[in-house]
């Protein structure tokens, strides 16, 4: 019994010193080749890019800059990876023609097991008016438990996605005259200089009565109430810091005003009761500022917009006219289409301002597009600072058919 401990003693010893000699292993890592596609070759200036490759489960960053140049329009990246589960970000700050310019790209959950080739990233060039953009957009409504629809609680997100502090007084909220699912022949054609509008509301202000910290979000409802009491399905939007009113020219169509939140200023609507935002999102909506000194009437005498159209049908095409009010590319500081997936026709805004669309459901008559919202691609930077994705185009800047939360990024 004696010699058995005793040689159990030794071999416990050895196991020891196995352990504490035997040399740590090399962190593994992976050779990762991504290219990224740019406009042009104006914009292959060095010391201006790099992709920052985010480690998720460790939470680290790297910072890496191009290795090469493939062609005339695109870069080549090196990165020497550890094994892991990475969000890629392109980013780049360049002037071109004396204009400073912001391109991004994202590439996100990628796994990096063994050495890859990434699929290209292409880049956009962001419109870097240090503003905010629109986060979230409620615009199905929800449905009551006796399965009808319930439209008082639509809602719009907007975010401080700069690194600075904002004021939100002035900003324009508008939603497109055009339809994202009829394609219009129009005459004159003026979608390269500004967006067809026949809604648009403004946040009063003297100019710095709405302050907005970065990363903060402002909410605007439709009807700014608790409309649990009346539909167990939808929300308590009676905290919202900004809703929408309309007088209505119909008794039988009325708004509801709450007097603890302050209304946006009507600029105009094509409608002569209540404005509801289009519940299957055939429309684009855009947030922007009309220069400081123009009046509204000014405003709506010199961007008044008469326009003839070709109607096209399955019975055949159809001249047709009509009108709406111009908002100039250069005044919009984001822009988000939406259409129903499988019904998409056409940007009904400026590909500068966005370039792809966004949906809350297949077609047009889902009805699991009630309760569903369309909200930003989020991540944190290195400081823990949360920001949303903005590359200026919707299809790859936003999650689709989620469910509608008007605090989602209050409680983030």
């Amino acid at each position: 019994m004696r010699s058995t401990r005793f040689l159990f003693y030794f071999f416990f010893l050895y196991l020891v010193s196995c352990t504490l000699t035997e040399p740590k292993m090399a962190t593994l890592k992976q050779d990762v080749s991504i290219m990224v596609i740019v406009p042009d070759s104006t914009y292959l200036q060095p010391n201006t890019a790099c992709i920052m490759a985010h480690e998720i489960n460790m939470n680290s960053t790297c910072r890496f800059e191009p290795s090469g140049v493939m062609n005339d329009s695109t870069w080549l990246f090196d990165l020497s990876l550890e094994t892991g589960f990475y969000d890629f970000t392109y980013e780049q700050q360049v002037t071109i023609d004396g204009h400073a310019l912001s391109l991004r790209a994202y590439q996100k959950n990628c796994v990096i097991q063994a050495a890859t080739t990434l699929p290209a990233m292409t880049a956009s060039v962001t419109m870097e008016h240090n503003e905010f953009v629109i986060a979230e957009i409620f615009f199905a409504g929800t449905i009551t438990t006796e399965g009808k629809q319930y439209t008082g609680d639509k809602y719009f997100v907007l975010m401080n996605n700069s690194d600075s502090l904002l004021y939100a007084d002035g900003l324009v909220l508008m939603e497109s005259k055009f339809l994202t699912v009829r394609r219009d022949i129009v005459t004159p054609d003026r979608i390269d200089s500004a967006m067809a509008v026949d809604a648009l509301y403004r946040v009063p202000g003297d100019g710095q009565q709405y302050p907005v910290e970065p990363g903060g979000v402002i909410l605007i409802a439709d009807n700014a109430m608790d409309h649990r009491s009346l539909n167990s399905n939808s929300f308590d939007l009676s905290g919202a810091d900004m809703e929408w009113y309309d007088v209505s020219s119909r008794a039988s169509v009325t708004d509801v005003d709450n007097a603890d939140v302050p209304n946006m200023d009507k600029i105009y609507c094509y409608t002569q009761t209540i404005w509801v935002p289009h519940n299957q999102g055939h429309k684009a909506f855009a947030i922007g500022r009309i220069p400081q000194g123009m009046s509204d009437e000014q405003y709506l005498r010199d961007y008044y917009y008469p326009y003839d159209y070709q109607l096209i049908t399955q019975a055949g095409s159809f001249d047709m006219s009509s009108t709406a009010y111009l908002f100039p590319n250069e005044w919009i500081v984001d822009a988000v289409n939406t259409s129903p997936a499988t019904t998409f026709q056409w940007l009904v805004t400026s590909s500068r301002l966005d370039a792809g669309y966004t949906y809350v459901a297949e077609t047009g008559s889902d009805k699991t597009r009630y309760g569903k919202s369309v909200r930003r691609k989020s991540f944190r930077e290195e400081n823990g600072r949360l920001k949303v994705q903005d590359t200026n185009n919707s299809s790859e800047d936003f999650l689709t058919a989620q469910i509608a939360d008007p605090y989602f990024f209050v409680s983030q």
